[in-house]
């Protein structure tokens, strides 16, 4: 389907270059986004001027339908201005993204009709309960983390599906989970962000009560096949989260990395013989943390592109590689954790006093490191299909017994 018939559409500037043309105004409004708790008005303007919303929109529907490593490094360049505005970018592209790949013809047609594309967000997780009735699912619940929601127009939320107040079951017997779509103004919202990092992102809980959803505006949380025709949806809802939550991290080092080059040439500290930048430890150390950012970021991009390119070839993508991309955020924030310290750490006292561009990279830091995408407890599930693929890899090389 094209429901922009009449336009000619014309190949995509690259998304990169347009989140650095506006990532100064990004470092401007960080201070401002943290006192308000979410992004200004002028950088959600700017956003929207660069079409930055839609990367992950087909281009049937009007959006950019960018490649996913030039998301992720549009992602990662934003959030190195200010990771709480690359944090609200990438969850507004991911849920925008995952509405456009799968909701029916009938619904996209009318959420991306225009003059002006939606932008969405939520909790795709259950939060609530749901009913199936002739008019569609009906429904309530609590939702938390809705993390660019106030300036969304359009909110997802994840229901479960019940019959006579009892889960209904998917055939391999987990729960079924429907993710709906409703205009943001069938929502309650709670004034409640008041975190430590990540401040500026306007994660608030908002609720949902006894709403209809029409059926065509829901969908099966773990659908991997993208209803449009650009297969790169059939990544899937956690795959488009995963790439998101890797750039955060990403562009975290690289901000830390940024501040760190700054303080230490900028004065020589008491006791120090010189300026930190030019102590042999600092170095030392600075270059292998440097190392450890870029090998990051190598990883992630190697990994979405191979990614991409199996998927548009036409290949379905098997358990333990939908797992590597659990694994590789999980890495990514890893190395972000003892990177982003290390700045800190020798940032000294300018790291320490408010505000502070590398305090808040901490800070964020510490937010980005506490979601449930990157909880370490999951690589012992996600070990069991890629130890199964080694296991091939070694029965094939096994030498003869002697």
């Amino acid at each position: 389907m094209n429901i922009h018939k009449n336009a000619v559409v014309e190949p995509a500037t690259n998304m990169l270059d347009r989140a650095r043309a506006i990532a100064p105004l990004v470092r401007a409004e960080a201070d401002e986004s943290e006192r308000i708790g979410t992004m200004t008005e002028k950088v959600v303007a700017a956003m929207r001027e660069q079409d930055l919303f839609w990367m992950l929109v087909p281009r049937e529907l009007g959006g950019q339908q960018t490649p996913m490593t030039e998301c992720i490094e549009a992602w990662e360049e934003i959030s190195a201005a200010d990771a709480s505005a690359g944090w609200s970018l990438m969850a507004n592209g991911a849920v925008t993204g995952t509405a456009s790949a799968f909701l029916s013809d009938e619904a996209v047609a009318h959420m991306f009709k225009g003059p002006e594309l939606p932008i969405m967000a939520g909790m795709l997780g259950p939060g609530g309960t749901a009913v199936e009735t002739p008019e569609g699912l009906r429904g309530s619940g609590k939702y938390r983390f809705g993390s660019g929601a106030l300036h969304a127009t359009w909110l997802g939320a994840g229901m479960f599906v019940t019959d006579d107040k009892i889960l209904r079951k998917l055939p391999d017997g987990s729960p079924q989970v429907r993710v709906c779509f409703l205009p943001r103004d069938k929502a309650t919202f709670e004034g409640n962000w008041d975190v430590l990092g990540l401040r500026g992102t306007g994660s608030v809980d908002y609720s949902l009560t006894d709403v209809v959803v029409p059926d065509g505006y829901h969908n099966e949380r773990t659908i991997g096949r993208g209803l449009r025709s650009w297969r790169l949806h059939d990544i899937g809802i956690a795959g488009m989260s995963c790439a998101g939550h890797a750039s955060v991290a990403l562009g975290l080092m690289k901000r830390a990395l940024e501040e760190i080059t700054r303080v230490a040439f900028a004065k020589k500290r008491p006791a120090y013989q010189t300026v930190l930048g030019e102590q042999p430890v600092f170095r030392h150390d600075f270059a292998h943390h440097e190392a450890a950012y870029h090998a990051a970021r190598a990883y992630t991009l190697t990994l979405y592109a191979e990614t991409q390119a199996f998927l548009e070839s036409g290949g379905e993508l098997t358990l333990s590689q939908r797992k590597r991309l659990q694994q590789n955020v999980i890495y990514v924030h890893k190395v972000a954790a003892d990177v982003v310290r290390f700045c800190y750490t020798m940032g000294g006292s300018e790291a320490l006093r408010v505000p502070s561009d590398l305090g808040r990279c901490m800070r964020d830091l510490c937010g980005a490191t506490q979601h449930i995408f990157v909880d370490t407890i999951a690589l012992q599930d996600i070990g069991v299909p890629i130890l199964d693929d080694w296991k091939e890899i070694a029965a094939v090389n096994a030498l003869p017994a002697r």
